[in-house]
């Protein structure tokens, strides 16, 4: 017995099929109304860390909060952390993010 899961993602709406031996069992759409999308930068708060997971929950204003590995944080984190303290003691002069570097992506 063979069972596929199939993922058809677009930018206005998402399908994912169930096949068991080449025969449908479910078939679940998603249209494009939804209020996020991967890569959207969102402001929280920690609710829980997990150390065992190395991650943590995240309180972005849904009803379940959101899962952060920190591995997701990225490379820039150091450079993301030192902008935010920045700017929360008002020590800025601009927002000029000269020194900050931009990820290259292939």
């Amino acid at each position: 017995m063979s069972t596929e899961l199939i993922i058809d993602s677009v930018q206005n709406g998402s399908r994912i099929a169930l096949l068991k031996d080449k025969s449908l069992v479910e078939l679940h759409s998603e249209g494009g109304e939804n209020q996020f999308k991967v890569g959207d930068i969102y402001l929280g708060t920690v609710r829980k860390i997990v150390n065992g997971l190395n991650a943590a929950f995240i309180d972005v204003g849904y009803e379940k909060d959101a899962f952060l590995h920190y591995q997701d944080l990225g490379p820039q984190i150091n450079s993301l952390n030192k902008f935010t303290k920045l700017v929360k003691n008002n020590n800025y002069q601009s927002f000029n993010l000269k020194g900050f570097r931009k990820r290259r992506r292939y």
